[in-house]
């Protein structure tokens, strides 16, 4: 389990105040109906390519039930191949610790987790299932509205807890707004995508870096990740699809 030194708070006052559920009624990223479609990319620290598959992110539009006060829900669907699990067991989980028994990938084709989306802020538990577990330690994906401007900076922590392995620890990140540029994703231009790069030190393990960009209808359509051990997984809008 981990979260953001702010859910974290949250969490930790479920017990003792009584939480309304999030209204969902503004949402526009994260709206039922919706269906973002990723490529997904993982290459080794050797740079091989171990998967190539397609990713499928869903809003349900209803309150997140980990956080069901902040956190809007969202679903997503991975297209893995069996060859995918296949040359997993030869490669390492990065969760493993040192000198105990190397931890094997555990496969899921759908999961459900959370968002943020309000008017300070845009945040998404990062992919991080199957064969991107690396995910947890990086940045994780999110804009501070406010600061949503060329030069715009803003901080932010993760606490890893138990669960994760290796992993357990903090990680504090540091993002900055580079340029708003044009992006084509498929028939879908967007003439305004923010590009946010972002660093994360991860209290044990080191530095991970996370490049992406964001729109303000799209979301983060781009996540391209660079690991403190040099894998590097990429996650690329390829279709949004719309249902009544």
């Amino acid at each position: 389990m981990s979260l953001s030194l702010a859910a974290l708070i949250g969490l930790v006052s479920l017990p003792l105040f009584q939480q309304q559920p999030l209204s969902t009624d503004s949402l526009v990223i994260f709206k039922a109906g919706r269906h973002y479609h990723y490529r997904a990319l993982f290459v080794s620290p050797a740079g091989d390519t171990l998967s190539r598959e397609s990713i499928t992110l869903t809003p349900s539009g209803t309150p997140w039930i980990g956080q069901p006060s902040k956190q809007t829900a969202f679903s997503l669907q991975f297209h893995y191949t069996p060859q995918d699990s296949l040359t997993f067991l030869a490669y390492p989980n990065p969760k493993s610790k040192p000198k105990e028994k190397p931890e094997v990938y555990t496969w899921s084709r759908s999961i459900v987790t959370g968002a943020i989306e309000n008017r300070k802020e845009i945040l998404i538990h990062p992919i991080r299932n199957n064969q991107y577990e690396h995910s947890e330690v990086a940045p994780f994906p999110q804009i501070k509205i406010p600061s949503l401007q060329v030069g715009g900076n803003w901080n932010s922590m993760t606490v890893i807890m138990t669960g994760w392995g290796a992993f357990k620890g903090t990680v504090k990140s540091h993002y900055e707004v580079e340029k708003q540029v044009p992006r084509q994703y498929g028939n879908l231009t967007l003439a305004d995508c923010w590009l946010v790069h972002a660093v994360g030190r991860h209290s044990k393990l080191g530095t991970s870096y996370l490049d992406f960009y964001f729109h303000p209808q799209y979301g983060f359509t781009e996540m391209k990740y660079r690991f403190y051990d040099g894998t590097i997984i990429s996650f690329v809008l390829e279709k949004v699809t719309d249902q009544p």
